[in-house]
């Protein structure tokens, strides 16, 4: 088979969290199904590398990894020398499989790829998830053609002329999952509401030991309480029966999520995304800035301010003002549902695929 008739190739990006990485399923899916080499560049022991395992037909090129930091810290030094043998890497790769088009959803994974892309003469695409973009857009953006975006808002950070607001992809399975396969998973019968507690792949402890003293207290007695706490989390010590912890459930997580009636969560997009195009009830406790540069904050006060979305600071937490939301989320539901379904957040995937092609017709 000659150069020219061998199938468009596209290489993805993103990692450090599954934040970063469940973004990219739907596209990996797409391009599959029409017949594209798809490769995947990632860290050689990060969450990306277990997800990306269980899919057929995706090469994943592992390299080095270095964290980047907004603050001083001698581990910089090291890692900038990572960074640096990362681009190589990946310039290498790009040198060796020539491909059509690469795809970056973020992460300090992400630089490098997309740095050694332009060096390659590979056209590239970047998405930037939060309401305002973190330091790995920040420094890939002047390397790529174009930035798609997840908020409107978002877009006053780039130049206009590369900024497409598209949405958040979010996993074809979030239009699937299915209620009974979740109640199945979680032993409980439905006959009273479920809530489901979760903070994003690594866990969240605030919220795990907010939900653990309501459980033994009995304020979440007319619940049936499901906790996704996060490796290494469980605690053996609670043995209430209106109460299952699981450390991670894979895509088995998205059938129990169908299965609940409200959810509290933290405030990462791509979480969030989901929950919204799964049309769930949720109230989000951001990671507070003592934690973080207070993305999640800026993502639950956007979306509460949409009206598809309720939100309580971490610092100002008492389980009287969750009762409250918790009541209030349910009530006023169907007139949130009704703002929801206003935003289409089931059309992201589409709109981002449009986007990578016409990047890569204009290679």
């Amino acid at each position: 088979m000659t150069e020219q008739a061998q199938a468009p190739h596209i290489f993805l990006t993103g990692g450090g969290t599954l934040g970063h990485v469940m973004p990219n399923l739907p596209l990996i899916d797409y391009y599959l199904a029409e017949g594209w080499q798809v490769s995947y560049i990632g860290s050689k022991t990060g969450p990306e590398r277990a997800a990306l395992a269980q899919i057929k037909g995706v090469t994943y090129h592992p390299v080095r990894t270095g964290k980047l930091r907004r603050y001083f810290d001698f581990q910089n030094f090291l890692d900038l020398f990572n960074v640096s043998i990362a681009v190589i890497q990946c310039f290498l790769l790009f040198r060796k499989h020539k491909p059509t088009v690469l795809f970056s959803k973020g992460g300090y994974v992400a630089l490098p790829p997309v740095v050694a892309a332009r060096l390659a003469k590979v056209p590239s695409v970047i998405h930037e998830s939060d309401k305002s973009p973190g330091l790995t857009t920040n420094l890939s953006k002047r390397f790529a053609q174009k930035i798609c975006v997840a908020f409107q808002d978002t877009a006053r950070y780039f130049e206009p002329q590369k900024v497409v607001y598209t949405g958040l992809p979010v996993r074809n399975l979030v239009f699937e999952a299915n209620k009974s396969r979740g109640l199945e998973l979680i032993g409980f019968d439905g006959n009273r509401p479920i809530l489901l507690v979760f903070g994003g792949s690594l866990g969240a402890g605030f919220l795990n030991k907010l939900t653990r003293e309501n459980i033994q207290n009995g304020n979440l007695d007319a619940y049936d309480v499901v906790n996704i706490c996060g490796k290494g989390n469980l605690d053996t010590q609670i043995n209430q029966a209106n109460y299952q912890q699981f450390e991670s459930l894979g895509n088995d997580f998205l059938h129990i999520m169908q299965a609940a009636d409200i959810v509290l969560t933290r405030g990462g997009a791509t979480s969030l995304f989901e929950l919204l195009a799964m049309q769930k009830p949720h109230i989000i406790i951001p990671l507070s800035k003592k934690a973080s540069r207070g993305d999640q904050i800026e993502n639950a006060q956007y979306f509460a301010s949409l009206g598809v979305s309720t939100y309580l600071e971490e610092e100002n937490y008492t389980w009287t003002k969750l009762a409250v939301l918790l009541d209030q989320t349910s009530f006023n539901w169907n007139t949130t549902l009704l703002q929801i379904q206003k935003l289409a957040f089931d059309q992201a995937t589409q709109k981002v695929i449009t986007v990578i092609n016409e990047v890569a017709t204009q290679k």
